[in-house]
């Protein structure tokens, strides 16, 4: 039932081009939950509200952010990209109803990551870069990587993430740096 709800409310809420992604991030999130060992409706419910906020205005998600999330938020407030993720865990929680810690953690931290990201965070934030319609060059071997070991191929992907943003001039969340860090010291 709630599977449906969101299902429903997510189409009045983003594109369609954004809609495909968010159903290849399910695909890919079952999948893993499948080979890793999560509840599958944990792995759907995330997947589907991970980028439930993502076409919020950015006045939208500044103003939940600094009512809800500021002490987390406050040195990136400018950027909507990283706000939209703690925008729809918000969401998940207040009209969803949501309240386990890892769904919503899943979702608030699916585009920076975080040290200590439970099995469920890790296959939404990983699954987000590796659904069906993503195509970059190092995609495929990302793919296999996280076929053999989850954390390898999160290691590569928050690495090219990085390496791309600081290529870029753009600011690097700490939390992925940290999360990248926390996986190879567990190697």
């Amino acid at each position: 039932m709630l599977l449906k709800e969101i299902r429903e409310n997510l189409k009045n809420k983003v594109s369609e081009k954004r809609y495909n992604h968010i159903l290849g991030v399910e695909e890919t999130a079952v999948k893993l939950a499948k080979r890793y060992g999560v509840k599958e409706e944990d792995a759907r419910i995330a997947a589907l509200l991970h980028d439930y906020a993502k076409q919020f205005s950015v006045y939208e998600m500044e103003k939940i952010c600094i009512e809800n999330f500021y002490e987390e938020t406050k040195d990136y407030i400018d950027q909507g990209e990283i706000l939209h993720g703690y925008v729809g865990a918000y969401i998940a929680e207040k009209e969803f109803n949501i309240t386990d810690k890892n769904i919503l953690d899943a979702i608030k931290y699916h585009t920076t990551g975080k040290r200590g990201l439970s099995i469920l965070g890790k296959i939404i934030y990983i699954a987000d870069s590796i659904e069906p319609g993503r195509d970059y060059p190092t995609v495929k071997i990302i793919r296999e990587a996280v076929e053999e070991d989850i954390n390898k191929g999160i290691i590569i992907e928050s690495s090219e993430k990085i390496k791309y943003l600081v290529d870029i001039g753009a600011k690097v969340h700490l939390y992925t740096v940290d999360m990248r860090n926390w996986l190879l010291e567990k190697k």
